[in-house]
């Protein structure tokens, strides 16, 4: 009989496991599994644990754990909390594996898996959606698992659980937003860095996802712009990243940008520390970006994983002059977010734009462009006509300028523009002389005039009263009323091709 020394140099102590999420996979928008390795003594008759999941994307609160019962078997159970019905998918699939490890080997031990439905399903008990799922394994299921290993149950400690979801197949861009609202917020595993020194925070992505996504990612990461940095212990802080990393940032120069005031309001709501991980194990590839707002990277990040994305406002559209008791673009913001702040914030069309521009993203500058004709006013086109994104992007001046014209008389009368046209008399306004000639002969085409016979600077036209039209738009969930005489609220956009 081999003496008790021998049994444990025949079967050495397992090296201890951390209880850890340790890998989440993403496969297009429609099918997440996340992994997580658990040192334990299933073989604990009074075995009761549970474990936060720190780090899973997916909307909820996660947890694991595990729980032994009189008859030897083992309770699995994964909880996620309450969640909506179906947020998932009406026809999604779940599927939950224990795996017993050992090396680089694995052994499932047992499998359970719901078949197409509403996911988390309806609890008719509580009218709410179920919290957890869970298996239980049998005593000769945890035998035959170690057998396979030729290993003794009572000192195996590491097991592996799998928890996959299939929403089955495409649904509405804004659903995927609400179920993983919070992805590039989320460190493990991610090969891509973007760094915000000013906010100390950090959004993070997949080096292949961006590749794929944008031809200027896929130049940018591929070349030595993207510093690549080692973590193999804690990280300051503090740290910052190579200035050879900034060519990702839109803002070359500096532009006005109202997402500036957005980051304010949500870093008070949700301040830098929380986006920081002291211990990142892995090297990843960093980029700083230095003047391109948190709020918009992030925005446009989300965009491009679910088609999705909320404009917030034109800053342009708030007058304090016409309306000084009136809301404010920051408590229009404040008021879409309130429903559930985990979403990415409303972001400028203007800003949007410009990093869309940069990232050569057609569709979403098109969105960016649809969504500018549908807040300009006329008192805030002469604003939008000479702000520094008319001036630099042609597309951007062509909405504005086709708004104009279309408006003319009532833009050329409002208070606005003969503010506006009064810094351009004085030549205050840099680029201002070609955008008014263009104006001018824009407008002579339309009616038919010389364009030295259309109006100057020094005409007023005559006030005509235009008709107000009213669309119902989306603000994560809820709708608010739109009207032309002034924009009041966030326009939901989806990408369609």
């Amino acid at each position: 009989m081999a003496t008790p020394a021998a049994q444990n140099a025949a079967n050495p102590a397992p090296a201890p496991t951390e209880h850890k999420l340790v890998k989440f996979h993403l496969e297009g928008h429609f099918h997440y599994t996340f992994t997580v390795d658990l040192e334990l003594d299933l073989a604990d008759p009074k075995l009761d644990k549970k474990f936060n999941l720190e780090g899973v994307p997916l909307v909820g609160k996660w947890q694991c754990g595990f729980r032994s019962s009189d008859n030897g078997s083992i309770r699995v159970q994964v909880w996620h909390g309450f969640l909506p019905v179906g947020i998932w998918g009406a026809r999604s699939t779940v599927l939950l594996e224990i795996f017993s490890v050992k090396g680089s080997q694995a052994e499932c031990v047992d499998s359970s898996k719901w078949q197409p439905r509403p996911n988390p399903s309806l609890n008719s008990q509580s009218s709410k959606s179920f919290t957890h799922y869970y298996l239980t394994i049998k005593p000769e299921m945890l035998t035959r698992a170690a057998e396979a290993f030729e290993d003794d149950l009572k000192v195996h400690r590491t097991y592996r659980v799998t928890f996959s979801i299939d929403s089955g197949g495409a649904e509405p861009p804004q659903m995927l937003l609400n179920r993983l609202p919070a992805l590039e917020l989320s460190t493990p595993h991610k090969s891509v860095r973007f760094f915000f020194p000013q906010h100390e925070a950090a959004l993070w992505a997949e080096s292949r996802f961006l590749s794929q996504s944008s031809p200027y990612f896929k130049t940018l990461l591929s070349s030595a712009f993207a510093e690549a940095v080692s973590v193999l212990s804690k990280r300051p802080k503090t740290r910052r990243g190579s200035a050879t990393a900034a060519a990702a940032d839109a803002r070359a120069q500096d532009f006005d940008d109202s997402d500036d005031e957005t980051d304010e309001l949500y870093f008070q709501a949700h301040p830098p520390s929380q986006h920081e991980r002291d211990e990142l194990q892995h090297s990843y590839k960093e980029i700083k970006i230095a003047k391109t707002a948190f709020t918009t990277y992030r925005a446009v990040l989300a965009y491009l994983r679910t088609g999705f994305i909320a404009f917030a406002p034109l800053s342009s559209t708030f007058s304090s002059e016409n309306d000084p008791d009136g809301p404010t673009r920051r408590s229009r913001i404040e008021g879409a977010v309130s429903s559930d702040p985990t979403l990415p914030y409303p972001a400028s069309p203007k800003s949007t734009f410009r990093l869309a521009h940069l990232l050569e993203l057609a569709v979403l500058q098109h969105l960016c462009l649809t969504n500018l004709s549908k807040q300009l006013t006329s008192e805030s086109a002469t604003y939008e006509l000479f702000s520094d994104t008319s001036i630099c992007y042609d597309a951007w001046r062509k909405v504005v300028l086709d708004f104009i014209v279309e408006h003319y008389n009532a833009v050329t009368s409002s208070v606005s523009w003969k503010a506006e046209t009064a810094k351009v008399r004085r030549d205050e306004i840099t680029g201002a002389a070609p955008i008014m000639l263009e104006l001018l002969e824009l407008r002579a085409a339309k009616t038919g005039a010389s364009p030295m016979g259309s109006p100057t600077l020094a005409d007023s036209a005559s006030p005509t009263i235009t008709s107000q039209h009213e669309e119902s738009l989306p603000i994560h969930g809820s709708h608010v009323q739109l009207r032309e005489g002034r924009q009041t609220g966030i326009h939901a956009e989806n990408a369609t091709q």
